[in-house]
């Protein structure tokens, strides 16, 4: 098989079906891609839930930080990178002696 110059039925582009690729699909017994591998992408992106971002402030040291859930609807404890890492560091119940300070 040699690679295979396809056009784009959504954007016009031209894009290439490389060797592996039609093995794969016909292993498969699957059809080849209609689209350019950027309209793809773009498709499956827009199937994915929508973030949301939220502002709040760290429970430990009071830092500016930004979740991704809404700390409204959480009773834990919210914690920045910095703060996060040092729990980590003081709690971890794999590790039996405290890792060292960084």
């Amino acid at each position: 098989m040699n690679n295979i110059t396809a056009k784009c039925t959504k954007c016009g582009k031209e894009f290439i079906i490389l060797d592996r690729e039609q093995k794969f699909l016909t292993e498969k017994s699957l059809g080849y891609p209609t689209q350019c591998p950027s309209c793809r992408q773009l498709r499956r992106l827009m199937l994915r839930s929508e973030r949301s971002l939220f502002r709040t402030k760290c429970s430990q040291c009071g830092k500016d930080i930004i979740v991704a859930f809404d700390p409204k609807k959480t009773k834990n404890k919210i914690l920045c990178k910095d703060d996060y890492e040092k729990y980590f560091r003081e709690n971890d119940p794999i590790i039996t002696d405290p890792l060292p300070e960084a």
